[in-house]
């Protein structure tokens, strides 16, 4: 369980919110396991597992990933659809321009993403309600949040901010905005949004569909907490093992990855197993992530999989499945076939 913590404000801000729209409020902070002497103030710290489960919940109850504070709702699962649409990008860059996209198809007319190129900086700029349904501004807060986070997460590395911006007055609980973004942050501005260095636009998603799933799972957990690690060996591996696997479906040779990297072969090795890993680990999770995302294509071969995810015959490609996951690729195929 997450020991990260978030200001009570967010849990205070959508009690309020239950309440003005009819909602058991008392049943909810049983179900949530809020303490109730908590559920109400705005300057204690939570757990964000509690968060967490409390954002699920108003989900739940009003049956919309605007929490019902749009006056147009937005079917729950549009997130995840979105997600999956941009984590299929090669770069950050890519990432945010799908997002742009799919939210002018996928999202109520209040909602949406731009991004701003000036110079060395990019601006990205999230549009969402802002309305007297929505007095503490708590939507386009979270959004503003979720589209550092999703990214950050995408490429498995914190982006730092240079700045964050608000187009609506300074808030009570605007101290912890700085706790949120890690920069200066102004308000009663023109937009909503913030910057960042466009270097970063060039970065290689390295989360996989795999993965999506466990932090779609999970969110919002880690929304309100700034990753703050770089990113490690494992991560720069994963990245150009995956693209080397997609390209020419094979691995490059582990010298020739650690000469990329400009280390020597025993200071890579060693860094992995800093980070709990090695090259054969992360071969391993590189080739059965692109195998769960093939079977779920019925029209791609088992043996067609073996190959793509560099195996020289189907049998060993069986084995190793089977190994990651008890299964062998037919009957994780049949087990997980979508409905017709």
């Amino acid at each position: 369980m997450s020991q990260r913590k978030t200001s009570t404000h967010y849990i205070a801000t959508l009690i309020r919110h239950a309440r003005r729209i009819g909602l058991d409020v008392e049943q909810i902070i049983a179900e949530t396991g809020i303490p109730a002497e908590l559920a109400e103030v705005e300057d204690q710290w939570i757990e964000n597992d509690l968060f967490t489960s409390l954002v699920k919940t108003m989900w739940s109850e009003t049956n919309d990933e605007t929490f019902g504070l749009d006056p147009t709702p937005l079917r729950i699962g549009t997130w995840a659809i979105a997600c999956e649409f941009m984590l299929a990008a090669e770069t950050l860059g890519d990432l945010y321009r799908k997002g742009e996209r799919i939210l002018s198809y996928l999202a109520p007319q209040s909602a949406s993403l731009r991004l701003i190129h000036e110079g060395d900086t990019v601006s990205v700029l999230p549009m969402a309600y802002i309305g007297e349904s929505d007095p503490d501004h708590f939507l386009i807060e979270f959004m503003t949040v979720l589209w550092h986070r999703f990214p950050c997460w995408a490429i498995d590395e914190n982006i730092p901010l240079q700045r964050a911006f608000f187009s609506f007055d300074q808030p009570e609980h605007s101290l912890f905005y700085e706790e949120i973004f890690h920069c200066d942050v102004s308000f009663q501005q023109p937009t909503t949004g913030f910057s960042f260095n466009r270097k970063y636009l060039q970065k290689s998603i390295v989360r996989s569909m795999t993965e999506l799933n466990g932090w779609l799972r999970d969110s919002p957990a880690d929304l309100l907490y700034i990753p703050g690690r770089q990113t490690s060996i494992g991560a720069q591996i994963k990245a150009e093992l995956r693209r080397s696997l997609k390209d020419r479906m094979r691995f490059p040779a582990f010298e020739r990855i650690c000469g990329d990297l400009a280390m020597s072969v025993q200071v890579v090795r060693r860094r992995l197993a800093d980070e709990g890993t090695s090259y054969q680990q992360i071969k391993d999770a590189v080739r059965r992530d692109m195998a769960l995302e093939l079977l779920s294509n019925p029209d791609i071969s088992i043996a067609d999989i073996a190959e793509r995810t560099g195996f020289t015959e189907a049998a060993a490609f069986s084995r190793a499945f089977k190994k990651w996951t008890d299964l062998s690729p037919a009957q994780f195929r049949a087990e997980h076939a979508r409905p017709g």
